[in-house]
C-alpha cells in the first residue's frame, strides 16, 4: 500500500555498500512505486560498466562530474545536470571528479533491490554472485568477452 513517505534529515538510512560506491535508498520498494529515489555517491573513476534493465533511470548530479555514456554516446554532466535514460537502453557512467554524488530516480523498485542484495560485495572475488543476482532483477551487464 503507498502512503506518505517523509525522512527526517537526523533518520537519513544507512548507505548501502556497491562496488565502491555508497547508495543511500530514500524511496524504495512498494511503498514509493511507481518509482525509487537514491543518492549515490563514488571517488574517480567508480561507477558501473554498461548495463541495461527494463525500468527508465533519470540522474541529477548534486556535485562533482559524471561521464554518462548512453548507447555508445558520452557526455559530461557537471553539478546541476540531469539525464534521463529509457528502459533497455544501454548505458553506464563514470564519475570523473574527485569524488561525486548524483540522485538517481528509477521507475522501478528491481534497482533498490539489487542495490541492497548487492551490500558489500566486492570485485573481482564476487563477480559471479552480483551477476547472479543481477539476473534475478533483470539487469544485464554488458562484460567483455576474452575474444575482446
Amino acid at each position: 500500500m503507498r502512503t506518505v513517505h517523509i525522512i527526517e534529515a537526523d533518520k537519513t538510512p544507512e548507505p548501502v555498500k556497491v562496488v565502491g560506491e555508497k547508495v543511500t535508498i530514500l524511496a524504495g520498494g512498494d511503498t514509493t512505486k511507481p518509482f525509487e529515489v537514491h543518492i549515490q555517491e563514488g571517488i574517480q573513476g567508480g561507477g558501473p560498466p554498461p548495463h541495461f534493465h527494463p525500468w527508465d533511470e533519470a540522474f541529477y548530479v548534486l556535485d562533482g562530474q559524471v561521464e554518462v555514456t548512453v548507447e555508445g554516446k558520452s557526455t559530461t554532466v557537471t553539478t546541476g545536470g540531469y539525464v534521463h535514460i529509457p528502459a533497455g537502453t544501454v548505458h553506464a557512467y563514470k564519475n570523473l571528479s574527485t569524488t561525486a554524488k548524483i540522485l538517481g530516480i528509477v521507475s522501478d523498485s528491481r534497482g533498490g533491490k539489487f542495490f541492497a542484495a548487492v551490500d558489500q560485495l566486492k570485485v573481482p572475488e564476487d563477480l559471479p554472485r552480483i551477476m547472479e543476482i543481477a539476473e534475478q532483477y533483470e539487469l544485464r551487464f554488458l562484460v567483455p568477452t576474452n575474444a575482446e
